[in-house]
């Protein structure tokens, strides 16, 4: 691309950042998925297959994650927060809750948005953290409280589906999925399927990790 644009490729990584990706690779990706978008647009739909090929594509996007900063801030938080934009992304928080407890860390689901405004002027310090999963990132309901939470120096671990978003610019850490939407009889149908896989997978992780922490 800076080839062709006779520029170079700090140029192009600028032009990335300022456009409100981390880097070139999110950009690509969210060009390829508008032009899928496109592409798909009159098409019948193979809803298993979309299902899996999604399942995979989170997969390898949280493997591709450096994981351990996250980690670290999760084992080291004197508390928890968990916060959901809609009821689905709630009830996937609420199952990472449960199997958190059974590890010895005790997570506090705001489950309001109420909630969260009243933890944002008061409640949540610097030495907590805050997990907040949207699907696609719009936060317009909650950017207030969000931007506070950001001032305050909250550290925010947000988990969205891959795409340039408002959640993921005010996040300290960036979890990211892939869940394709299907237009079905006039509705639009989205899986919490890869919500779910990547939540599990981070408290997998977080096991493993304070294992090996035991260990030394």
């Amino acid at each position: 691309l800076a080839k062709e644009t006779l520029t170079s490729k700090s140029s192009i990584l600028r032009l990335t950042q300022k456009l409100g990706f981390s880097g070139y690779s999110e950009f690509k990706y969210s060009i390829r998925k508008d032009i899928s978008k496109q592409n798909n647009v009159g098409q019948e739909y193979d809803l298993y297959s979309m299902q899996i090929k999604d399942i995979e594509t989170t997969k390898k996007i949280f493997e591709q994650t450096e994981l351990t900063p996250i980690l670290k801030q999760m084992q080291e938080a004197e508390r928890v927060f968990c916060y959901g934009t809609g009821w689905g992304q709630r009830n996937v928080l609420a199952d990472f809750l449960r199997s958190m407890i059974a590890v010895g860390k005790y997570p506090i689901l705001l489950e309001a948005k109420r909630e969260l405004e009243m933890a944002s002027k008061s409640d949540i310090k610097s030495s907590d953290l805050l997990i907040v999963v949207s699907l696609s990132g719009d936060i317009r309901e909650v950017e207030k409280e969000m931007g506070i939470l950001k001032l305050k120096g909250i550290p925010i671990v947000s988990i969205t589906s891959l795409s340039n978003n408002s959640l993921a610019s005010l996040g300290k850490y960036n979890l990211y999925f892939q869940s394709t939407p299907v237009l079905l009889r006039d509705s639009e149908i989205v899986s919490f399927l890869p919500i779910h896989l990547t939540l599990d997978s981070l408290y997998r992780k977080y096991v493993d990790y304070t294992n090996n922490l035991l260990k030394q």
